[in-house]
């Protein structure tokens, strides 16, 4: 057992020094490919990927991963013959340079996961790579040397690196957790002792040891945090071929523009926002964009652009994904919802088009793999709401469409409003919150059974807290407190007893073989010792409204 524990560690860190070689090989291959559709000529950029490539080759096979390790050694066979002669560069040499180090990267990705059929996968690729080496002749060993020099200054610039297992991290965040619950207690703990005895010297030195315990626990918690934050761009870096393959497969040409891939997301929320990127970047390249004869009409480029880009916004990460395709076709949208017997959205055409994230809508008159827009749109916009996130879509005919995604920096710590109802208290990610309005009398009209208020010049329905979370439900208009939550362009209003505060809470993720509510996403301790609900704020917006 402990052999197999070693080997696994040994696994991990194989993919963790392989995977970015395998994924940089594998965008610098893309960039050659279109060089070369240009004339460009790139000789030095291909002698560094055969060093990488190189390096790629000895681990693998000092860990015994003999498919990662023959498809090394091909793809830098392949680079000795583009660096030894010109005339052998072309389509079919751009297309085995780009098919072997995408499935190079698959195989480092999947490297640590049980199973697999590596070496069958390796072998059609190697029989083609093998043809086509065998069609020119072999280069002069003197034509394929490369300066080292620079492989061993990568090496050097690594020696103050040490690499952390993630769950360890994890760890160490669940006991900073707790140390925050302890030290958000204190001050209660001091106004009570405070009340008691009054004032002495003794309890004026306990109040700058609270203070200074609390900033020395939010540079803590700040420190703790950048250690699990990673670039954007290594999701980012994984889009390359996956536009390039569907373009292809549309007849499209298509290319990928990342900006702000330097931008520091949470791990945990970098793994979760892959599969909705994917849906909106498949979408804008199988239906967004038009193919080369429409666009040439138009006077558009034959060449179309999709953008994923990223930036910072105070303590929220904002990521864009937009094309120059044809836009969206609002009156389109419109009768397709009105044939589905979909409830129509009144306003401007930026309200129709947040039909598109309704389950199972689509434009497309036909069924494909990946059919027109709309297609897995609800499945990203829900799992963008799961991170306590929020989807917003603009569009300009015939210029193309927008989709904008608003994300917290991390999942692990949540800042909340905390309110009460029933005397239960619950906290509500801000990131949700529009705003908190005191009742006035009257406030709250019924109209068919349901609630609604006047917010900001627009009627939104109203639902009762104690209806929503289980307890006793009040007469509409009996509470005191109306707390707007927002997801999306979506609003909804509920009813609360009190606005208790804002607070720090640390996410407690509820065990899925229990269950948990629909409108409940995980559990905190409050500085009371409290066990208080993290309220699914998206998903209480999203849900019917209780009649």
């Amino acid at each position: 057992m402990a052999d197999e524990n070693a080997f696994a560690e040994l696994i991990h860190e194989y993919v963790a020094e392989c995977l970015p070689l395998a994924e940089r090989v594998s965008d610098a291959f893309l960039e050659i490919e279109r060089a070369w559709h240009r004339g460009g000529r790139d000789a030095q950029a291909i002698a560094e990927l055969k060093g990488t490539l190189h390096t790629l080759k000895g681990n693998s096979a000092m860990m015994g991963l003999a498919p990662m390790q023959r498809l090394a050694h091909l793809l830098e066979d392949l680079c000795a013959l583009a660096l030894a002669d010109e005339g052998a560069r072309g389509l079919e040499l751009a297309g085995l340079l780009v098919e072997g180090s995408g499935l190079l990267v698959d195989l480092v990705r999947g490297a640590a996961e049980p199973g697999g059929a590596a070496a069958e996968a390796v072998g059609g690729f190697a029989g083609r790579a093998s043809e086509y080496l065998a069609a020119h002749p072999a280069a002069p060993a003197a034509a394929l040397r490369l300066d080292r020099r620079r492989s061993d200054r990568r090496a050097e610039g690594d020696a103050g690196t040490i690499r952390v297992d993630f769950r360890r991290l994890d760890t160490l965040l669940e006991i900073f957790g707790e140390a925050m619950i302890e030290q958000s207690a204190l001050p209660e703990v001091h106004r009570r002792l405070a009340a008691r005895v009054g004032a002495s010297p003794e309890l004026a030195d306990l109040d700058r040891v609270v203070v200074a315990l609390g900033s020395t626990m939010k540079r803590l918690e700040s420190a703790l945090m950048q250690t699990r934050l990673l670039p954007i761009s290594t999701v980012f870096g994984r889009f390359n071929r996956l536009v390039r393959d569907l373009a292809r497969g549309e007849q499209k040409q298509v290319r990928l523009e990342t900006e702000g891939g330097e931008m520091l997301l949470d791990k945990s929320i970098l793994d979760r926002l892959g599969e909705p990127l994917v849906h909106l970047v498949t979408n804008a390249v199988v239906h967004g964009i038009e193919r080369e004869d429409e666009r040439l009409r138009r006077g558009k480029p034959p060449e179309a652009t999709v953008t994923l880009r990223a930036s910072a916004l105070a303590d929220r990460a904002v990521v864009s994904i937009s094309d120059d395709g044809r836009g969206l076709d609002a009156a389109r949208i419109l009768a397709r919802a009105a044939a589905l017997g979909m409830d129509l959205p009144e306003g401007d055409a930026s309200a129709a088009y947040a039909v598109i994230f309704a389950p199972g809508f689509s434009t497309a008159d036909a069924v494909s793999q990946v059919a027109g827009r709309g297609v897995g749109l609800d499945a990203a916009a829900s799992a963008i709401h799961a991170l306590g996130g929020a989807i917003d879509v603009a569009s300009e005919p015939g210029r193309g469409v927008t989709f904008t995604l608003t994300l917290p920096l991390t999942l692990a710590i949540v800042r909340s409003l905390i309110v009460e109802v029933d005397r239960e208290r619950y906290a509500v990610p801000l990131s949700h919150v529009a705003e908190t309005v005191r009742l006035e009398p009257g406030a709250v009209h019924e109209i068919n059974r349901q609630g609604v208020v006047m917010w900001r010049g627009a009627a939104i329905h109203v639902a009762d807290g104690g209806e929503i979370l289980g307890s006793a439900p009040e007469r509409v208009g009996g509470r005191k407190y109306c707390v707007v939550l927002s997801a999306g362009p979506r609003r909804r209003a509920v009813l609360v007893d009190r606005l208790v505060g804002h607070q720090d809470v640390v996410v407690k993720r509820l065990d899925a073989t229990v269950g948990r509510p629909d409108v409940v996403s995980g559990a905190t301790i409050l500085g009371d010792g409290r066990v208080a609900c993290i309220l699914d704020a998206a998903g209480i917006v999203t849900q019917r409204a209780v009649a």
